[in-house]
């Protein structure tokens, strides 16, 4: 099951404006933090597929040496174990670390938990990460 969608925008206070017109139509909100715009159903009491938006700017993740993917892809994981795997996996099919698996707190608000990911940009740069919200 996908987690989410995020599009990196060069205004993200435009996108923001358009996108929330549009969503709001299906009953989904907007919540805007320092770096991302979240937007998606108003229950955020369980994890819940979103739509994020972020500024394009280059990933502090590797040395700000390759351009971030314009699309990210984020696929629940059941467990912690699972996060891990992907990560080794993702190397090991030729894919290059965008993010070794660890706590990320900077969606909690969101969430209402902190979540483990990690992140591998695919040969075509495109950005998939593996999420778990389990409290292991």
């Amino acid at each position: 099951m996908l987690g989410h969608v995020g599009i990196r925008v060069p205004d993200v206070e435009a996108a923001t404006k358009f996108y929330d017109k549009l969503l709001s139509t299906l009953s989904y909100t907007t919540k805007t933090y320092p770096t991302v715009t979240v937007i998606g159903p108003s229950d955020n009491s369980t994890p819940i597929p979103c739509f994020m938006l972020r500024k394009y700017t280059p990933s502090a993740a590797n040395g700000n040496a390759v351009k971030p993917s314009p699309v990210h892809i984020s696929f629940y994981a059941k467990t912690r174990k699972q996060v891990d795997e992907f990560h080794a996996a993702g190397i090991k099919a030729g894919g290059n670390d965008n993010g070794g698996p660890g706590l990320r707190t900077f969606m909690a608000n969101y969430y209402d938990r902190i979540e483990t990911a990690a992140f591998i940009l695919d040969p075509d740069g495109n950005n998939v990460e593996a999420v778990c919200f389990a409290e292991e």
